[in-house]
């Protein structure tokens, strides 16, 4: 049985859950700056990164339990992640399938973390129960799984094996992260940038400053100054002048090409480009950040600058349809359903499916994407709980019997 939060507790008036009680969606920057300065303060969050704390308060949700509530019984399959903010819950383990065989092996107390098993399905390993009044932070499945997957770097000495890394390396990796990035740096959520995305992006960049210098300045928001920032309505106002660009649609993937790749990066928002005023940077105004590989900086001439255009807008489709499947189903538009509808209609796998069948697709599919070869989706003889199509690269199928057979690979548009 999970408890459901209850405002019988005397701090329940408290601004900070008040603000978690809302939904994400609903948050504003307010609320969040009111959650991240009451969590900034607590044991369970003195190790995490800014960048990570910051999305919590964004997606997490406040629990308060009595003594003796079940969280949840060993063999379930995990729903949330935990942090424990106050009291104390006992980890239960049984070797039988009666639960009421199950023993008190530890006990967690303020400042832990639990339920990291929700990142592969695997069955809950213990039982957990309250051993007092205690108060919990929940992050969802979905949003712990996108937290792991965008800030894994920052979060491998938080989780215990195998996820995370061995006790006596977390320090390392704590202080080359904090040595790397300031605390109010604009972060790059992605990856290094490419050499030719890196130069349409400079190329957009010194445009901006000679023809719209105004565009990138100091901002001053909630009493913060951001330095050297540009505001995502500007951008793809300032895009839709140009010849090659038709939409702010179109816009919005070419931008979003640019901050997938990590040469423009956003301040503490969404992981995808907005057309609104949200803070952007681009890589060149890091202050703190060391320049990537690349060629130097391009020369910015009409040819230069189309030529950039072009790149980012042969990128940008795939972009924007990453962006929009990455969304929460719940939270996608009219248009966001529309593009995916469209690509479905191009993916030969589907082509035997009804129109109907593809818009409801359309709703439910989520973007997942696997960067190291030899990643195991999952294993022979496992409950499925996913159906995969295949966009881009290939995946090796292998079943195991008396013997093993391997079949051809299977690629691009296939689904399984």
């Amino acid at each position: 049985m999970v408890a459901a939060h209850t405002s019988s507790h005397p701090s329940a008036s408290a601004g900070w859950i008040i603000c978690l009680d809302k939904r994400p969606t609903e948050r504003s920057r307010e609320d969040v700056d009111v959650i991240l300065a009451r969590l900034q303060n607590l044991k369970a969050f003195e190790r995490f990164h800014p960048s990570v704390l910051q999305q919590i308060c964004m997606r997490g949700f406040y629990e308060y339990l009595e003594r003796g509530i079940t969280l949840y019984r060993q063999g379930d399959i995990g729903t949330s992640w935990y942090a424990v903010l106050s009291g104390s819950l006992d980890v239960k383990v049984s070797e039988t399938a009666n639960h009421q065989d199950a023993v008190t092996i530890c006990t967690l107390g303020a400042g832990t973390a639990f339920g990291e098993s929700v990142l592969d399905d695997r069955p809950r390993p213990a039982t957990i129960v309250t051993r007092e009044t205690s108060e919990l932070l929940r992050l969802g499945q979905t949003d712990f799984r996108c937290l792991w997957g965008n800030y894994h770097q920052y979060m491998a000495g938080l989780l215990p094996p195998p996820y995370g890394v061995m006790e006596n390396s977390r320090s390392n990796d704590r202080k080359s992260a904090a040595d790397s990035e300031p605390t109010n740096a604009l972060h790059s959520f992605y990856k290094v940038p490419s050499e030719n995305v890196l130069r349409a992006g400079k190329v957009l960049h010194k445009a901006i400053l000679a023809r719209a210098p105004h565009m990138i300045r100091d901002r001053k928001f909630h009493l913060k100054t951001y330095r050297r920032c540009c505001v995502g309505i500007e951008l793809v106002d300032w895009q839709m002048q140009q010849s090659c660009v038709h939409s702010r649609s179109q816009a919005v993937g070419m931008w979003q090409a640019l901050l997938e790749e990590g040469v423009l990066n956003l301040m503490d928002q969404e992981l995808s480009f907005q057309d609104k005023y949200v803070f952007y940077r681009f890589l060149g105004d890091e202050q703190d950040a060391p320049a990537p590989p690349g060629d130097g900086d391009p020369k910015e001439g009409p040819d230069e600058l189309q030529e950039a255009l072009g790149l980012l807008a042969q990128l940008g489709p795939d972009a924007h349809l990453r962006m929009v499947l990455r969304k929460r189903p719940s939270e996608r538009t009219a248009d966001d359903l529309e593009i995916i509808y469209e690509e479905l209609l191009h993916i030969k796998a589907l082509s035997h499916l009804s129109i109907t069948v593809k818009r409801e697709l359309s709703g439910v599919l989520i973007f997942e994407s696997h960067a190291n070869a030899g990643t195991v989706l999952f294993s022979q003889g496992e409950e499925g709980t996913s159906w995969y199509i295949i966009l881009k690269g290939s995946v090796n199928v292998v079943i195991y019997g008396k013997v093993g057979v391997s079949f051809p690979s299977v690629s691009d548009s296939d689904s399984d």
